[in-house]
């Protein structure tokens, strides 16, 4: 009975071997998802298959490596693309089946004559409040379709007489329509005629209309809108009329309203300089912009310290080589000093009081020259105009101020070292107040030693971010990295607080927040870069480092120094990445940046991701570039 059972044992293992042998080989397709649509005619055709399969796609050998992993930039033909992949291995095959779409714009034929309704503008409702305040410009409305080439087209508001239209490119006609200031109408309505080239005349009508009269109305930001100190985002952003940012606003600030356009407010910030803000996020009711005082400049903690020597740091520590996994204690190089004393200014904070008598004028805060200066440009009319500051501070070299137009007044802190730490403004009871972080006192033998720094490791959760065509999206390669790097940073003394330790879906603002709440001097982003449709991905690769802020430029070039010298065989990437505009890169309450450790549309950088020793030295590259900012800093 044993023997038996023994040869039945055996039986299974080989039936088990032998169908382990016979199975078909996998094909996994990590990118793109089938039914995708493109509008390009290549696509990245990225995955893996079972490693040792072969894979054709539709009937073309495509290379595989030893790991399985593929990467093609496929060509794709206007229309549905039915891609048919085939992975072989022993005699087996594994069948996929992707369908692929590439889009194609069509324009209007010549003949018979026709618009096209979809592309008629303007698409959106626009109101003048306040046309006599309004500049040629601000009383512009943009008209323009779509329709058969070489015609003859016009427009006509109302019951006016129809205006001709030029075209260009062909099939476009466009005109631009001035409000006049003598108008009174409630609701317009834009009617335009096409004759084409076969003597039909087609008409077509504008789905937006236009308005005029009600007179201004006061805006206010809505105090809850607004998240954190110095996040600056992106769903709050007041722009220009072409929707470029031009500030981040504080809550309760307000605003001067003259019009509406679409599901947008139009704001005048100054003669002549209008701005659009999404209507949900304000508050609108009768009245205007307060006048603001003004006055004389002062500031909140104005002395400045003396500390002894330092002590001689030791000899610098000798950098390992990329191939290296370096322990961390390694990591950090800090210089040889000499004892010579050092000026700091106090722990607590320099505030710049802007008086403004409880008005809450909009404003923007920019960083400029290197770091070397914050400026304030105030928007609103002020009873006197802004002097001082009343003090000394030993971080503030001096204030300027000079008025820029009617009605614009700049506000420029310049500072006695180009490095910040953060920086944020607010209201204050009747000012504005400017928030500069003090550069910490760091020790000059372990510089890490008590600071807290954000490690953010990017997506989670129901966020994958970029494709892993080896099987592991972006989210799961960048957190075992991102903990590895928090290890090396606690090693050398560091507090760090990391926005998630497991796979937990994040808000964009929720990881600013976390920064902001932690007391930390860095956020520091962690992702995997991947290209858009339409983007050969041959030969891009290497890291890059994202930042807004100059105040992140030395930070983010220590880093990117660490990733080149412990992973060339990445490439050297793009590099430096400054003046982004990111949920992650804006924050100012602390200097942020967002690292691309590299991309995963590149099989040399996706395997370097993939394997432990790679993330290894992805992690002591950050930790490394962090500890030589910081001893970088020492002494200044």
């Amino acid at each position: 009975m044993r023997f038996r059972r023994n040869l039945n044992l055996f039986a299974l293992a080989l039936l088990a071997l032998t169908s382990a042998a016979l199975a078909a080989p996998d094909v996994f397709v990590a990118y793109p998802n089938s039914g995708h649509r493109v509008a390009y005619g290549h696509v990245i055709l990225e995955g893996s298959v079972t490693p040792g399969a072969s894979l054709t796609v539709d009937g073309k050998a495509v290379s595989v490596g030893a790991d399985g992993l593929f990467m093609e930039w496929w060509p794709l033909k206007p229309g549905t693309n039915d891609l048919r992949l085939v992975a072989r291995q022993g005699g087996q095959s594994g069948v996929t089946t992707l369908k692929i779409i590439r889009t194609v714009l069509k324009a209007t034929p010549a003949r018979p004559t026709a618009i096209d309704a979809q592309s008629v503008q303007p698409k959106e409702v626009r109101e003048f409040w306040d046309l006599a305040g309004d500049s040629p410009a601000e009383r512009s409305v943009e008209l323009a379709f779509q329709g058969s080439p070489g015609g003859r087209a016009a427009y006509r508001l109302g019951k006016a007489a129809p205006v001709a239209m030029r075209e260009g490119p062909a099939g476009t006609y466009r005109a631009t329509f001035v409000v006049p200031i003598s108008s009174a109408f409630k609701q317009a309505i834009f009617t335009f005629t096409l004759t084409g080239q076969d003597g039909k005349t087609v008409t077509a009508v504008a789905p937006g209309r236009v308005s005029t009269g009600g007179g201004i109305r006061l805006g206010t930001q809505i105090p809850s809108s607004v998240q954190g100190l110095g996040l600056n985002q992106s769903n709050l952003t007041v722009t220009d009329l072409n929707g470029g940012a031009i500030l981040y606003p504080r809550g309760g600030m307000t605003f001067t309203l003259v019009g509406r356009q679409g599901g947008d407010v139009r704001a005048r910030l100054a003669p002549g300089q209008s701005a659009l803000i999404t209507a949900e996020q304000l508050e609108i009711t009768p009245g205007a912009v307060a006048l603001a005082s003004g006055g004389a400049i002062t500031l909140d903690g104005m002395a400045a310290l003396e500390v002894p020597p330092t002590p001689e740091a030791p000899e610098e520590v000798p950098t390992p080589q990329p191939d290296e996994i370096a322990p961390v204690e390694s990591i950090p190089a800090v210089p040889k000093r000499s004892a010579e004393p050092v000026s700091i200014a106090p722990t607590a904070d320099l505030r710049v009081r802007i008086p403004l008598g409880g008005a809450r004028l909009p404003f923007k805060l920019e960083q400029e020259d290197g770091g070397r200066r914050l400026a304030v440009t105030l928007y609103g009319t002020l009873a006197q105009p802004l002097t001082g500051p009343q003090g000394a501070d030993a971080l503030l070299a001096g204030v300027e101020i000079r008025p820029v137009a009617l009605g614009v007044t700049r506000v420029a802190l310049n500072l006695n070292a180009a490095q910040a730490w953060g920086f944020t403004s607010s209201y204050d009871g009747p000012d504005l107040v400017v928030t500069v972080r003090r550069p910490p006192t760091l020790n000059p033998v372990r510089p890490l030693e008590g600071r807290t720094i954000t490690l953010d490791p990017g997506h989670g959760g129901s966020q994958n971010g970029g494709a892993g065509s080896l099987r592991v999206p972006e989210k799961g390669l960048i957190l075992p990295l991102t903990l590895r790097t928090a290890d090396l940073l606690r090693g050398l003394g560091a507090t760090v607080n990391l926005t998630r330790t497991a796979d937990v879906t994040l808000g964009l603002y929720e990881r600013g927040l976390s920064a902001e709440a932690s007391g930390s001097e860095l956020l520091v982003s962690i992702h995997a870069n991947a290209l858009p449709d339409g983007r050969d991905p041959r030969g891009i690769r290497g890291p890059e480092v994202y930042f807004t802020h100059p105040q992140a430029a030395a930070l983010a070039g220590s880093i990117l120094d660490q990733l080149r010298a412990r992973l060339p065989e990445l490439g050297p990437g793009a590099g430096l990445k400054p003046g982004a505009d990111l949920a992650l890169t804006r924050p100012t309450t602390q200097i942020s940046l967002l690292v691309e450790t590299a991309y995963l549309t590149d099989a040399g950088n996706l395997r370097a991701l993939s394997s432990p020793e790679g993330r290894e030295r992805f992690a002591q590259a950050i930790a490394g570039g962090i500890a030589d900012f910081y001893a970088g800093q020492v002494g200044r």
